[in-house]
């Protein structure tokens, strides 16, 4: 092989390696450049910031500098879906084009894995009936010796509900460690090895964040250590790193405990001492008036002073003391059975999480709830994370490379690189999707609704929907900032339209979207998890709708106190942190719509705020230079016409119909 050919040019160039091996691969300046950057990154020890548009190939872009470097890497993705793409797909694809070696591990979280520990311990004491319990025990017997790693994905069989999973695997507090009977033989430790030996491990952000708080404790690494971090969706980073440097413990969590701890008990002994018995129901009753203390109020709150008040020194007290007082029970020592000292330890972190998440913290802090279906979820969380990466992440692993399709707002990075705390040295680069925005698709604002704020908006707002979809013949994705619209709009639409309507809550997201892309012209009316994810390339996604420019619902408890954490530094909350936010999540929105070369569509905001507000403008440069029209007749013409390769489309000029005018036209 000529060396010439394992350069980024010899590999990504327009004769390189894929473009002579790789069926239907198409040279694309933008991803050699990316790659380009990339690699000055890792050459001269710096991190880096790169958005990159859909269409412009960025995982090769990254994955083949990295390659090259030859140095342990982690890629770390904001979903599982886009973890398992790259490592049953997109790496494979390029190694055998290319001839390069590079050894790569997927690792998960570890309650991905089944425990060999929990798994006996499960059907020895199986709660399950007989002929159910043998049934299920034979098969997963059966896989326990094939598998490698023991991970859950891959057993089909076994309903994603089905809690019978959660007693098979182990959290970190229900691991045994070098306690545990099966430690030669434990999954997650072969995965742990297999991974010391790979140069690329492929993880997700939620446990690469875990995983850097546990190193700190010194104890129960998963990750070990790499060279240099790639961030795929780098948008998602801020989100999972709150969550990953603050505390949070649920009702929920705790009751699993007492549960673990009763079955435990009742297995080791005959008859279970009475005193630790009413220690359990005390502690249940205590965790109940957690609950009871909150109804009423509505599913997402910051803790008020008084309450947190009342619950730190009332239930939250009474949980403490049971917990203090069954660790101390002496009764305990003359149980003989490995699995009480992981009780005991896990007793003593829920007495660390009640403090830390029912303490008054800090200015730059928020003590907050959230309602789920399982029970209550405490939060104590930091309201900026960027000193904490700097100190965490930056200047332990300088070669830090966050990339995204969403990055930049109004042309630069300035919003990303505050919130992430990038070093001022970083290296930055925006690469535009090779798409002809001009030629497939065309941006609507009309200039006649009501703003959002209106009474009418709702009703007004389906009208427009409907005429729009009548347009397009169905084809269309509706997005929602709102459930309240979304209800409001989707009783406007029913029996209007000769088109299958579908809404998210009907069915599982994954159900819906398999039926909206086999029934050509159906319509999805979803709200914020579909804003992101969805990938719905041809014709049966050529319209997307959204109802108003989707700012952070200033009712959310952490961007409420994220904007008077700004407020009281002085600065502008709307302008630095709201506006940035729902620019990059317009960009989600608007990567729904084009997807391939061929891809054609319409995307209509019903929001005049886009026109008439003096923050519209920076929402517009934010987006790729499609058209913008206010007339509805340009939609019609623009489903009208033949997609011409090469060919611009054209759309209403000023004083013809109503276009914004030339200030914000865009293309």
């Amino acid at each position: 092989m000529n060396p010439k050919d394992y350069t980024i040019e010899g590999v990504l160039g327009p004769h390189g390696l894929l473009a002579r091996n790789l069926p239907g691969f198409e040279f694309r300046s933008v991803q050699m450049d990316m790659a380009l950057l990339i690699q000055e990154a890792l050459q001269k020890n710096l991190p880096a910031i790169i958005e990159a548009g859909t269409g412009t190939g960025k995982t090769f872009g990254y994955l083949t500098p990295l390659i090259l470097s030859g140095r342990k890497a982690v890629i770390s993705t904001g979903t599982k879906n886009l973890q398992e793409q790259i490592f049953q797909r997109d790496l494979p694809r390029l190694l055998a084009a290319t001839g390069l070696r590079a050894d790569a591990v997927m690792m998960k979280g570890r309650k991905n894995y089944l425990c060999l520990h929990r798994y006996h311990q499960r059907f020895v004491q199986s709660a399950l009936p007989a002929p159910e319990a043998f049934d299920v025990r034979g098969r997963l017997e059966a896989w326990i010796r094939r598998t490698s790693f023991a991970d859950r994905e891959e057993l089909p069989w076994m309903a994603d509900q089905d809690t019978l999973w959660d007693s098979l695997s182990a959290g970190s507090d229900q691991c045994l460690g070098s306690e545990c009977l099966f430690l030669d033989q434990c999954f997650l430790g072969r995965l742990r090895s297999r991974a010391a030996e790979s140069r690329l491990i492929i993880v997700n952000h939620h446990l690469f964040f875990a995983d850097m708080k546990v190193k700190e404790g010194g104890f129960g690494e998963i990750i070990p250590r790499f060279e240099a971090v790639v961030f795929d969706e780098a948008h998602h980073v801020e989100e999972v790193a709150t969550a990953a440097f603050g505390e949070r413990l649920s009702t929920a969590q705790m009751l699993e405990w007492a549960a673990d701890f009763e079955e435990i008990v009742a297995a080791s002994v005959k008859r279970p001492p009475t005193n630790l018995l009413m220690l359990l129901q005390r502690f249940r009753a205590a965790v109940g008036g957690i609950e009871q203390a909150l109804e009423g109020f509505s599913d997402r709150e910051r803790i008020a002073p008084d309450l947190l008040a009342h619950l730190k020194a009332g239930p939250g007290r009474e949980i403490r003391r049971c917990l203090q007082s069954i660790r101390q029970e002496e009764t305990l020592f003359q149980i003989e059975t490995e699995g009480i000292e992981p009780l005991l330890l896990r007793a003593r972190e829920i007495e660390r999480l009640v403090t830390e998440t029912l303490e008054p913290k800090e200015a730059d802090w928020l003590n907050w709830f959230e309602k789920r279906k399982r029970g209550i979820m405490f939060y104590a969380s930091p309201l900026d994370v960027s000193e904490d990466l700097k100190g965490r992440l930056y200047q332990k692993c300088p070669r830090v490379l966050l990339t995204s399709a969403t990055l930049a707002a109004a042309g630069n990075f300035d919003y990303a690189a505050a919130r992430l705390g990038l070093p001022e040295n970083a290296l930055k680069g925006i690469f535009p999707s090779h798409f002809d925005f001009k030629r497939q698709a065309l941006l609507y604002v009309p200039a006649d609704l009501p703003a959002p704020g209106h009474p009418r908006f709702s009703e007004a707002a389906g009208e427009r929907i409907l005429e729009i979809l009548g347009l397009s013949k169905g084809r269309a994705l509706v997005l929602f900032t709102s459930y309240q619209n979304l209800f409001n709009v989707h009783r406007h639409l029913q029996d209007k339209l000769p088109f299958t309507l579908l809404k998210q809550g009907d069915a599982p997201r994954s159900t819906l979207l398999e039926t909206f892309r086999e029934d050509i012209h159906s319509i999805l009316l979803a709200t914020g998890s579909f804003w992101q994810g969805v990938d719905v390339p041809g014709e049966a996604l050529s319209c997307l709708i959204v109802d108003k420019l989707p700012f952070s619902s200033p009712g959310d408890p952490l961007v409420a106190a994220r904007i008077t954490h700004l407020q009281e530094q002085g600065k502008n909350a709307f302008m630095s942190y709201q506006v940035p936010e729902a620019v990059l999540a317009l960009k989600q929105g608007l990567g729904r719509l084009i997807r391939t070369n061929t891809d054609r569509g319409v995307m209509a905001i019903l929001d005049v705020r886009l026109r008439h507000a003096r923050y519209g403008g920076i929402f517009l440069e934010s987006l790729p230079p499609v058209p913008v029209t206010a007339c509805i007749e340009d939609i019609a013409d623009f489903y009208g016409r033949e997609p011409k390769a090469g060919k611009e489309q054209s759309v209403s000029a000023p004083g013809k119909r109503n276009s914004l005018d030339s200030g914000t036209e865009k293309g």
